[in-house]
């Protein structure tokens, strides 16, 4: 059995809290879930908006004046109980009975997973989100107590699932993305609701932070794996020592504007003879 954790805002279009709606019905259903804690930020003291008067055994609502951080979220976790696996997913992740989450009974202590989400298909199926590979996580699970390590980020902001990883790879954990094993589905089809900038007139998220991701994206996005093929991330990793050793001295080169765009016009005319090469 699980915690699973989750943050939701009540400032938001009726389509979209009705999605919010169907993912939190869904996740209480699930027979492996035995608690869920929603942090919901509201406006006023007194508005619930769309959670007003909703009631249920496993549900807690913790009221917030502020978008919450991971931190916050694993310290409720941490509290539950020794042991325990804990589950944080955006609000419009759910469960079903085909995802297979009774599987994260398999975690261990020395590791933590970060998942990658599935979305809709137009014929009723589903598909692993495309850039699974770069970073891109919705779900995280964990065993109690988690070892503090830097977490102190929103969810929801643009670059956070990365930068959960990298931290916790720092720390000495194993991060893997059984995304293979654990199926996390996705319900956004509200066109044009988007909130993810640290501040939305300068456009800033935690790509700009400049610890983020010192050594490169790839060296702390863990591939798409299953549980019996497990592929970790830690600071053990090949990428991770190779980078450690030389990455530090190539990455400010390569970011560096000029030279950056000058290899990426390289690498797109090197694709474009190659294909051509290939219609011949």
């Amino acid at each position: 059995m699980a915690i699973l954790l989750t943050t939701l805002y009540t400032q938001c279009k009726p389509e979209r809290a009705q999605e919010f709606l169907t993912c939190l019905e869904r996740n209480l259903a699930h027979p492996y879930i035995e608690a869920v804690k929603v942090f919901l930020e509201l406006k006023e003291d007194s508005d619930y908006g769309y959670l007003d008067g909703f009631s249920h055994d496993k549900l807690e609502i913790i009221p917030v004046h502020h978008r919450s951080t991971y931190a916050e979220l694993i310290e409720v976790a941490n509290n539950w109980g020794n042991d325990k696996v804990s589950i944080i997913v955006n609000g419009d992740i759910y469960f079903d009975e085909n995802s297979a989450l009774e599987r994260a009974e398999d975690i261990t202590k020395e590791e933590f997973w970060t998942i990658s989400r599935y979305e809709p298909t137009k014929d009723g199926g589903w598909k692993l989100f495309h850039i699974a590979a770069a970073g891109a996580h919705d779900c995280w699970i964990f065993r109690t107590p988690l070892a503090p390590f830097k977490n102190n980020y929103q969810l929801g902001i643009q670059g956070c699932d990365l930068f959960l990883a990298q931290r916790a790879i720092e720390a000495g954990f194993k991060v893997l993305n059984p995304c293979l094993s654990i199926f996390p589905r996705h319900l956004h089809q509200v066109a044009g609701v988007r909130n993810h900038k640290l501040d939305p007139i300068r456009k800033t998220n935690y790509w700009h932070d400049p610890e983020y991701a010192p050594l490169g994206t790839q060296t702390y996005s863990p591939k798409p794996c299953s549980l019996e093929h497990r592929a970790y991330l830690s600071t053990r990793s090949p990428m991770y020592v190779g980078m450690s050793l030389v990455g530090r001295w190539l990455l400010p080169i390569y970011r560096f504007e000029p030279i950056k765009n000058k290899l990426d016009a390289l690498r797109r005319y090197v694709r474009t003879q190659n294909t051509k090469a290939k219609v011949k």
